[in-house]
């Protein structure tokens, strides 16, 4: 019995401490105090268990339970910054500025200066209207199509002219066609015009027809000069080369020599003089005189 007295006393003695909540309570000592709960602060924590609170005032806020006996403050949003004014901002939490309209914060989590939208301009089309953290989109128009004005949502076709209408104006990315009915000057103007492209178109034609004809006739001279100019070059070689004479044997026109005892040998052969050699005849040597020699 007095192990059971024993156990409730100490289970007694430590429920508050197994009981403390984090969120909602605190732990003074061994005690498990309360906190104050959103939008208010703490007076005074002299009660553990029965603290006493005050509400946030305009301009403040506490977004949880707290012991803190200050709230905090909300952002200050400048309206001569391009901020809406905040009339009742919240105290249970943060309430950001808002930028006026046409105008967005620079960031989406922190909105701490206000920027213009753009301002699409004429010739131009708005593809994203802006919003409180984005900017305005802009395209422009494409080729037949104009918008006049500054920040137009679309862009219009040009003008289509009817018959019996000419163009008088030509459209373009600010400004519409304007249709002008066709004058006997027009009429005559267009015809004109027509005419002479034409007339461009045959002249070139028969540009290309000559300059054809003649490349060609000038091919065939060129190939003619050139077979002259072979059958000239041939001509000339053949004049510049040098006439070869074959050696021609001498005839011997002389008369055969009778056989003479002075012209045959021991054996009574005959001797043939070689021809090209010339007979000696003998003749006595002459010899100056001492006289002459000396004068």
């Amino acid at each position: 019995m007095r192990r059971v007295f024993t156990l409730c006393l100490v289970i007694m003695l430590f429920y508050p401490v197994l009981s403390c909540e984090d969120e909602t309570h605190y732990m003074k000592g061994d005690k498990c105090c309360k906190m104050c709960g959103p939008g208010k602060r703490m007076m005074l924590d002299d009660n553990c268990q029965d603290p006493r609170c005050q509400d946030c005032q305009i301009g403040e806020y506490q977004s949880g339970y707290t012991r803190e006996t200050k709230c905090d403050r909300q952002p200050s949003c400048d309206p001569n910054l391009h901020f809406l004014q905040q009339t009742f901002p919240s105290k249970t939490e943060l309430s950001k500025c808002q930028c006026k309209r046409g105008y967005y914060c620079s960031a989406e989590d922190e909105c701490s200066t206000c920027r213009k939208h753009a301002v699409c301009r004429p010739g131009q089309r708005i593809v994203q209207n802006g919003t409180s953290i984005s900017d305005t989109l802009c395209t422009a128009c494409k080729i037949g199509t104009f918008s006049p004005h500054h920040s137009a949502d679309n862009c219009y076709e040009w003008k289509t002219c009817d018959p019996g209408y000419v163009e008088g104006t030509p459209g373009s990315l600010t400004s519409d066609r304007t249709c002008e009915m066709a004058t006997r000057s027009n009429r005559t103007a267009i015809l004109v015009v027509m005419l002479l492209c034409l007339v461009l178109i045959v002249a070139a034609a028969l540009m290309f027809c000559i300059r054809k004809r003649k490349m060609r006739s000038n091919t065939g001279t060129h190939g003619k000069e050139i077979m002259k100019y072979v059958d000239n070059q041939d001509v000339t070689e053949r004049q510049d080369r040098p006439i070869i004479q074959q050696p021609q044997e001498d005839t011997d026109i002389s008369e055969p020599v009778s056989p003479s005892p002075s012209n045959m040998t021991e054996n009574g052969n005959v001797v043939v003089q070689e021809d090209g050699k010339h007979s000696i005849s003998p003749s006595s040597e002459t010899y100056p005189s001492v006289g002459n020699a000396f004068f």
